[in-house]
């Protein structure tokens, strides 16, 4: 099956998919290593549902991130205004959307600050951002935990990574709220904007203040190899900022996934040795990521079956999917701690493996930890089906989480 022999492609992305995806990808895993959809934007892309598949492409020397390279697909995928381009242009000179030898170089100073000697070296930070950020919830009633917890707490451990000062802070809590509401239109446009021009800021900074924070060091020659340019050192920090949107809800959906099984937060209150299990099962069932993508194909690419992808088709690979693909993991739908196979694709996989994994794991651990010391009879405060997720064919992202601390 290539792309000629497709009428058209499957119309999959509404609001109950938005809402719970797995039945739609279920059956689309179970039909075909990939199917061709339409994604929200209009743009024709292979779906992949199945994990095997999924974690070849992730790191196939023939499946591609940076499209800005090859103007054909640019104009298809970024069909959208100057300024949606403009804006494109200012974020993408950073790893994410690098292929090598560019992405080498662009990713070695930032996983070197987030290896795990650095990031141990941080734990004390991260513990006292922990205790600071819970003890100042007012438990008499319900708690956002996004907006109270997630936020202010990666907030803390990422101002620090980046030598931000404290008034530097007070408005990241809207930009991320707006970001995970409202990502697309034209306030999360125009936020998406103040974030670049603040990183900007940030990078200027880096470069003329070499003694303070990653950027500085992104900046320097300290990393042994050449110093990020202006506008690579911006786009870096703009991703470093976005990543501490993605590690605050990995953090809120791994909660909502143990509240939801309150006999798995039970059995974390008795064994903390299941802690770090959890926070594997956590990622594996409730992940940040529904898919990662667009990436595109600069060969044909074969998956068996019958189903042959040609060059310059886009991509979109449904970890979420694959991480509940029956040939990989038993039982695959039911929320397990004591699960032992930790193989999943929630930080990616390959050369673009999620550089900030190791600072993700702390930050989850760390708080997970600390939500058990004070909180042992944390629940929702609403039923599961009063929790509701932003729409978003990339994302998993929850728009609200009330618990109740006591």
């Amino acid at each position: 099956m290539t792309t000629d022999r497709i009428a058209a492609p499957a119309e999959i992305f509404t609001p109950g998919f938005f809402q719970d995806p797995h039945p739609v990808l279920d059956d689309l895993r179970s039909e075909a290593p990939a199917t061709l959809v339409t994604g929200v934007s209009g743009t024709r892309l292979w779906l992949i549902p199945r994990y095997e598949e999924a974690r070849t492409l992730l790191n196939s020397p023939f499946v591609h991130k940076d499209e800005w390279k090859r103007p054909d697909l640019r104009e298809r995928h970024s069909g959208r205004s100057e300024r949606r381009r403009e804006m494109s242009t200012r974020i993408r000179a950073n790893m994410l959307h690098a292929d090598p030898p560019d992405h080498q170089r662009l990713r070695h100073g930032t996983q070197q600050a987030l290896s795990r000697g650095p990031v141990e070296a941080m734990r004390h930070r991260i513990e006292v951002f922990a205790d600071e950020t819970l003890a100042a919830l007012d438990d008499s009633g319900p708690v956002e935990f996004r907006a109270r917890v997630a936020y202010p707490f990666v907030i803390a451990v990422i101002s620090e990574l980046l030598g931000l000062r404290d008034e530097e802070q007070a408005d990241f809590p809207g930009w991320f709220d707006t970001l995970m509401c409202r990502r697309g239109s034209a306030s999360g446009r125009k936020t998406s904007l103040l974030i670049a021009d603040f990183s900007e800021r940030l990078g200027d900074r880096g470069r003329a203040l070499p003694t303070r924070g990653l950027l500085s060091t992104l900046g320097s020659k300290r990393t042994g190899r050449r110093a990020l340019n202006r506008h690579e050192l911006a786009s870096t920090a703009f991703l470093l900022l976005i990543a501490g949107v993605e590690t605050a809800n990995a953090i809120a959906n791994g909660m909502y996934a143990l509240l939801r099984h309150p006999e798995q937060y039970a059995a974390l209150l008795t064994d903390r040795a299941l802690v770090r299990g959890a926070i594997e099962e956590c990622l594996r069932y409730e992940g940040p990521f529904r898919a990662v993508g667009p990436r595109h194909t600069s060969q044909p690419v074969e998956l068996g079956e019958g189903v042959t992808i040609p060059a310059g088709e886009f991509l979109l690979i449904a970890v979420a999917a694959a991480n509940r693909d029956p040939r990989r993991f038993a039982d695959p739908h039911r929320f397990d701690i004591t699960r032992t196979d930790h193989q999943h694709l929630a930080m990616g996989h390959g050369a673009h493996r999620c550089v900030g994994a190791l600072l993700a794991y702390a930050q989850m651990e760390v708080l997970f930890h600390r939500l058990l010391d004070r909180f042992p009879r944390m629940r929702l405060a609403v039923p599961p089906e009063k929790i509701a997720r932003r729409p978003s064919m990339t994302m998993n992202w929850l728009q609200n989480l009330p618990v109740l601390l006591r």
